[in-house]
């Protein structure tokens, strides 16, 4: 099953089940956001693209803080929802239906800013993804994206009694694996890719980006915060709350934050 037809089969579950943001930008599940980590400087009036955009809630904020802002996906229930969610929040972003591997839609320098949260994951060739990301930006500048960190994607949890326990596996196997997502009744099978973060430094460089910053931000502590804490969390998924006790000793979430050179 690609991962076009999977978020059309999880898409509704999941924008129901998922609490995302409208008023900060979101790195994934239990991570800081923008406001806290500051990534992306001012965006006022800077033309930004966020690739595999989701529900279109990145975009949303991005457009609110004052940026001409689009968001582009490969799932068309995922673009549907986004375009519905922009008119309710009164916010001006165009969605396109596209793959991030070909952005042929785009005029080369069109952007100052690209933005992608938890999507390159998805990606079959990721240095093609980066050679078009490249191409699409302006001279100095930024391409900010977070994906599942490299260890915790090869990570299992393996229950024993009650306890949880997080096992690592063979962190240089790079064989891309079959996963199961469920989201409520609807269950959708992707293919996991596996790489290291050497594997996307070399991919990065190699497409001309400069890496200024890697980040592995420790997630909230969920179990100390109440309800009304939890709501200023970016991403917040029951899952994630569940398993916290394993997300405090193992980072889930990876950043990099780079420039385009020349």
């Amino acid at each position: 099953m690609s991962a076009k037809k999977g978020w059309e089969i999880i898409s509704r579950s999941y924008q129901k089940s998922t609490k995302i943001s409208l008023q900060d930008v979101h790195y994934g599940p239990i991570s800081p956001g923008e406001s806290e980590l500051r990534l992306l400087g001012d965006v006022m009036s800077k033309d930004i693209l966020e690739v595999g955009c989701g529900g279109g809630q990145n975009s949303i904020v991005l457009s609110k803080w004052g940026g001409n802002v689009v968001g582009l996906d490969i799932s068309r229930r995922q673009i549907e929802h986004a375009r519905k969610l922009a008119t309710k929040e009164h916010a001006r972003v165009r969605f396109y239906l596209g793959n991030m591997e070909n952005l042929r839609m785009f005029a080369d320098r069109s952007f100052d800013v690209v933005l992608s949260s938890f999507a390159l994951g998805y990606v079959d060739d990721l240095g093609k993804a980066f050679a078009e990301i490249h191409r699409v930006l302006r001279k100095r500048g930024i391409f900010v994206f977070a994906d599942s960190h490299p260890v915790a994607n090869r990570g299992r949890v393996m229950r024993y009694g009650k306890t949880r326990r997080w096992t690592l596996a063979n962190y240089f196997d790079r064989k891309n694996r079959k996963w199961i997502w469920r989201a409520g009744k609807r269950v959708a099978e992707f293919l996991g890719h596996k790489r290291t973060i050497q594997d996307y430094f070399d991919l990065l460089t190699l497409r001309g980006f400069v890496i200024r910053r890697i980040l592995e931000p420790e997630p909230y502590h969920i179990d100390r915060l109440g309800k009304s804490e939890r709501r200023k969390i970016p991403y917040l998924h029951e899952w994630y709350v569940r398993t916290i006790d394993l997300w405090k000793r193992v980072p889930y979430t990876i950043i990099f934050k780079c420039e385009k050179a020349l």
